[in-house]
């Protein structure tokens, strides 16, 4: 039987293989299978595994954006497993990890550049350089709009300016806000509008228990049903305002 020599020879390579190498070596092999969680590389008779996340530093969909079957590969052994004859590869260990000092190239606080990867319902994801992104929380993009979704006020591939709001080395996330690059309007709300002042502006909505009247774009202030008549008992705003109406 020719498979049974083939098979006896792979097995001897495998030992040996498995005898020679340690975790760090770096190893070249070629690229035999493409799944979607990695890929499967042969290192002369012995099978190892790329996962998805061992790639690239940056974000990848598929393993295919980077390999194709039968490449030739130069990968790092991350671990080596010798009961289950198992070994663990790397692509992305043999290229600089830049999240290293990375508090020092994007300071708390400070403005940065970047391009936005994907939206999801939470936020979007903008890649500052390649292997590092961040997010910005839909909280922190307008002070006073009520953004639902991202992909109300942003667009893939957009370019954006963002404020660093925070860093986790350790979890490799970058927190960042856009709001923060224009002043809170609410800073200085006690300024704009003091205690008994007469103000004027239209009724943007009712509510059972009141009154929304728009003072500037953003920001409205409620009147209380209560605090509709001195005289009258209002029981719904309805039934002296309606929407629009100029107060």
């Amino acid at each position: 039987s020719r498979r049974e020599v083939i098979e006896a020879e792979r097995a001897e390579q495998r030992q040996k293989f498995l005898e020679t190498v340690t975790v760090g070596d770096r190893v070249e092999g070629l690229v035999k299978n493409i799944t979607d969680f990695g890929a499967c590389v042969d290192l002369s008779g012995m099978d190892g595994l790329l996962h998805i996340t061992d790639m690239s530093w940056g974000r990848i969909n598929h393993p295919s954006e980077m390999l194709a079957i039968g490449q030739k590969v130069e990968v790092e052994i991350l671990d080596v497993n010798l009961e289950k004859e198992r070994v663990s590869l790397g692509l992305k260990q043999l290229q600089p990890n830049p999240w290293e000092n990375i508090d020092g190239r994007f300071p708390v606080a400070a403005t940065v550049k970047g391009k936005i990867t994907k939206l999801v319902p939470y936020g979007a994801f903008v890649e500052l350089e390649q292997g590092v992104e961040g997010l910005i929380h839909v909280s922190e993009l307008s002070w006073t709009k009520r953004i639902t979704r991202p992909s109300d006020v942003l667009e893939l591939d957009q370019v954006i300016e963002a404020v660093v709001l925070g860093i986790s080395t350790a979890e490799q996330k970058i927190s960042l806000g856009v709001r923060q690059l224009d002043p809170n309007p609410w800073d200085e709300i006690e300024v704009r509008y003091p205690v008994g002042t007469t103000i004027k502006g239209p009724v943007r909505n009712l509510t059972a228990y009141g009154a929304f009247v728009e003072l500037e774009e953003g920001i409205d202030g409620m009147i209380h049903v209560s605090d509709m008549s001195w005289t009258r008992k209002i029981n719904h705003p309805s039934e002296v305002l309606k929407k629009n109406d100029d107060l």
